[in-house]
Order: C-alpha cells, then structure tokens, then sequence
C-alpha cells in the first residue's frame, strides 16, 4: 500500500507545475490533523485560490480552485496525479498495515510466503 507523504517545499513544487504562484512566504501551507491532507492558499491579483492535495478511491489527486474576492463565481480544476511521478518527487511512501504483517507472520510460521 502507499500513503501521501508531503512536505511544504514537495507541495508547493507540484502545485507550482500546475499553476503560477507566489513566492512561498506568500503562501499558506496547511495540514489536516490526523490525515495525510494538505492544501495551499495564496492570492492571484482578484483572485483567492486554494490547492487541496489528498486521495480519492486510492487515487491521488490535486483540486485546484479559484474564485473572485467578492463573487461567487468558483473555477474549479481537478488533477489526477500518477504514482510513479509521486515516488519520484518523495511525495508518496509505501507502508504495511498491522493486518498485513500479521497475515505475513504467520504465513512464515506455517511454512507459506
């Protein structure tokens, strides 16, 4: 199994390969607790844009969404992102879960890998 694993610089650079932004001290970098979930936001002239990076179904993804500081118009792009190119970025980690060690344990132990 693989899992997200992001920092500040990873994200902003993936996020900067979609779109223009600012220098990163313009930029916030957020972290959802308890998830492996990030999301950038800056400001783009009359613009207020937010960059969401998570999981969806087991496939990574990038939503970028753009709206106007007093409109409700929203423009929102969402990216699918390839693994491969993930791994290759230090952005994604595989893992083992308990279940899986256990199931491999005793597959060990009974003589069956």
């Amino acid at each position: 199994m693989f899992r997200l694993k992001a920092n500040k610089t990873s994200l902003y650079k993936l996020v900067g390969t979609y779109e223009d932004l600012p220098p990163m001290r313009r930029v916030t970098i957020t972290k959802a607790p308890r998830t492996p979930d990030w999301w950038l936001e800056w400001a783009d002239g009359g613009l207020w844009c937010k960059a969401f990076f998570s999981t969806c179904m087991g496939k990574p993804m990038l939503s970028i969404e753009k709206k106007e500081f007093g409109g409700p118009q929203v423009s929102r792009v969402v990216h699918d992102l390839d693994t491969k190119d993930l791994l290759e970025r230090g952005m994604v980690e595989e893992f083992t879960t308990a279940a899986e060690r256990r199931r491999a344990e005793r597959g060990a132990a009974c003589g069956t890998v």
